[in-house]
């Protein structure tokens, strides 16, 4: 709940946790990968966001709680999009956010 309400953007890309049950499923449902099906729901040490470009959801990001590293950022099918690099570059120069709220 802590990160409830978070957004990182730049220019096109917006990147939101996932807030409930349902968006895992939705989400694991749209991106073809295992978000939902593997309960990551339910990882303490684990924040999953959702990201977005022009609307379009392209990368599903795993960041790590207690290390506060990107430990995986997939997009359909377990792929990688174009903006990958992108989306990765923009959560670590953001991780700071992520930090703060873990403190609050």
């Amino acid at each position: 709940k802590k990160f409830f309400g978070m957004k990182i953007t730049e220019e096109n890309i917006i990147i939101r946790p996932l807030e409930s049950i349902t968006q895992f499923y939705r989400e694991g449902k749209t991106m073809h990968h295992c978000v939902y099906a593997q309960g990551y729901y339910a990882r303490k040490d684990a924040l999953i966001l959702s990201a977005t470009v022009n609307g379009k959801k392209v990368e599903t990001v795993e960041v790590n709680l207690k290390t506060l590293d990107v430990v995986q950022s997939r997009a359909v099918c377990n792929g990688v999009s174009e903006y990958h690099d992108q989306i990765v570059k923009l959560i670590k120069k953001n991780m700071n956010q992520i930090r703060r709220r873990l403190t609050a």
